[in-house]
Parts: structure tokens; sequence; C-alpha cells
């Protein structure tokens, strides 16, 4: 006995119609997801490289997708064309001013493509060029804040940005110390035509200066003190005789000896004495100002050598501060200030 169903092909067609809601129900579940049936407006941009992009990058603002780049050409100019969409949920934020951004992880973790919507009120058409932040248009927008830019969160891009102008800035430290002991041997060789090579020009020329006149000083010193032995040695001379009893005493006192004789000579002894006593005043007025020469000249001295001391002081506090650098160690340390142990002439005791 045969088992028949009534209406068996009633039912089976409603199964085939249910199955094909069903279908139909994912593929349009599945499109939707996929946006087969959104709209998107499509938009140009231009990049230096397309390193770091492909067709299906996806442009992303604030952690959302809001687009995805459709082609990539290299043009004539060597620069790479893009064509890209932004979804039409996002449309409102294509504005003008907008620009894109391409950032690559420092560590190799990748890069994104960002989108920076622009402040102004006016939606930008489909089609139009949108910059990218590292274009000259790019960067004039965001200079002149025209671009709503948020704050970048990434604690290690953040540090090797700082790495950058700490590196920079060593590097403009060493050039200078480098031009600095350049500068330095050079004064010190007497080649620099800089200030410090004037300072040791001037100081070279005046410890010469001042080399010659105590050289002359000296010279007149010891002419004098010449003459001053070759006088106290006749002065012993004189005294001797003058001990003598048979001397040269008893010979001038003698009536008939060489006063009688000099009296005698209608004062040509007197008028030789005091030419004799006049030549003995001018050598000791000759000697007084060489001595207040020697006093006046000494504190220029002791000045010349303050300031050689002071430059050559100078001249170490660079070379330590060029060894103790401030990205190091700390800078120049304080100098004790060393009582200075000249005195002057002045100061010195006659006794």
């Amino acid at each position: 006995m045969k088992f028949k169903i009534k209406f068996a092909d009633q039912i089976v067609g409603l199964f085939i119609l249910v199955a094909l809601a069903f279908f139909v129900a994912i593929v349009v579940l599945i499109g939707a997801n996929q946006r087969w049936f959104a709209k998107d407006y499509g938009f140009v941009t231009s990049f230096a490289s397309a390193a770091g992009l492909a067709p299906g990058t996806s442009i992303m603002m604030k952690g959302f997708t809001v687009g995805k780049i459709d082609k990539l050409t290299l043009n004539a100019n060597n620069t790479v064309d893009a064509e890209f969409h932004i979804f039409d949920t996002y449309y409102e934020k294509v504005r003008e001013y907008s620009i894109l951004e391409l950032t690559v992880s420092p560590i190799g973790l990748g890069s994104q493509l960002l989108f920076h919507p622009g402040r102004s009120e006016v939606r930008l058409s489909e089609g139009a060029f949108i910059p990218t932040a590292a274009s000259p248009e790019g960067q004039t927008l965001i200079e002149q804040e025209l671009v709503e830019i948020p704050p970048k969160d990434d604690t290690i891009t953040r540090l090797l940005a700082n790495v950058n102008p700490l590196l920079e800035n060593t590097n403009k430290t060493v050039v200078t110390v480098n031009r600095t002991l350049t500068e330095v041997n050079r004064a010190l060789a007497g080649q620099s035509t800089g200030p410090l090579g004037d300072i040791v020009t001037d100081a070279s020329a005046a410890a010469g200066d001042v080399r010659a006149r105590v050289g002359g000083l000296l010279d007149q010193v010891s002419s004098l003190l010449s003459e001053l032995e070759t006088i106290s040695a006749n002065l012993v001379a004189t005294t001797d005789s003058i001990r003598d009893p048979t001397g040269l005493v008893p010979r001038l006192l003698d009536p008939s000896g060489s006063i009688k004789t000099f009296l005698d000579d209608d004062d040509a002894l007197y008028k030789k004495v005091m030419s004799i006593v006049g030549e003995v005043d001018r050598s000791m007025k000759s000697l007084q100002g060489i001595i207040s020469g020697l006093n006046s000249e000494m504190p220029k001295v002791a000045g010349l050598l303050n300031e050689t001391r002071t430059a050559i002081q100078q001249a170490q506090d660079v070379l330590e501060g060029v060894r103790n650098n401030p990205l190091i160690r700390g800078g120049v340390t304080e100098r004790v200030q060393q009582e200075s142990l000249y005195r002057a002439m002045r100061e010195g005791s006659f006794e």
C-alpha cells in the first residue's frame, strides 16, 4: 500500500520559497555589512610615495574606518596619485581644509592613513582634491590651525619625536665645541683674526713692549749701580787717605801745601767743586727719575700680567667647559679666587 501525502507539491514549494527567502535575507545582510548598497563619495589626493599604502587601505578617523583607498597610480612627476572613497555615513565630515595624514610606526608596527576634517562649514563636493599633511598645502593648513588634529597618544612616537631635537641640539653643541677648540688653537698659534686672537696678539705685543721697557730700565739701573760702585770705591780711597797721617790731609793742611796753592787760584777750585756737586746732583735727579719711572710702570706691568692671567683662566674655563660638557657632567666648575701674590714696589719697605 502506497503512502501519499495530501498537498505534497504545495509543501515542497513552500519549503523552496522559504529557503529562497532565507538566502535573499542572508545576501542582503552580507551586502549591507559589506556596503554593497551604500553610496560612497570619491575623492583624490597625492602622496610622495606609496610605501605603506595599497588598494583597500582603510582611512581612519579617531579609531573609526571612514573610507578606503581605491586606486594608486605613479604619475609622470614620480608622485603617487590616489583615488579613495568616504562612506556616506561620514560624508558630512569631509569639509573644506580637510587633509590626509600617513603615519608610519617608528618601530615597524605598520602604518595608518588618518583623515583630519577641516574647521570650515563648507562641505567638499565629490571628486575634490584633499591634500596630505606632508605636502606644502597641508603644512600651511596645519600652521594656520584650519584642521582638527587630535593629540596623539603613542608614547613611543612622542619619545622618539623628542629624541630627534635632542640629537640635533647635541650635534649643534658638538659643532660649537669643535669650532671653539679650533678658534682657541688658532688663537694660541697666532692665526686667528677674531676677538680671542686679538686678545692673544695684544697680550703678546704688550708683553714684548713691557720686556723692552723693563730691559731698558734695568740697563739704566745697572749703569747707575756701576757708577755708584765707582763713587763708593773713590770714597773708600779718600777715607783711607784721610786716615793716613802722612797722606792727603797733612799735605792739604800744610801752609805750603796744596790748599794754599788751590786757594790762590782765583776761585778755580771752588768752581770746579761746584761743577762736580752739580754733576752729582744731576746724577741723583736722573736716578730719582728712573726710580719714579719704574714705580709708574710697575702698576701697568701688574695690570698687563693680571689681564694675561685672566685671558689664560678664560681659555682654561673654555677647555674645562668642553671636558665637562653640560649635557654630560654639568658645566664649568667654579674657580676658587686666588689672592694675588704681587705687591707694587710702593707697598714695600725701603728701610
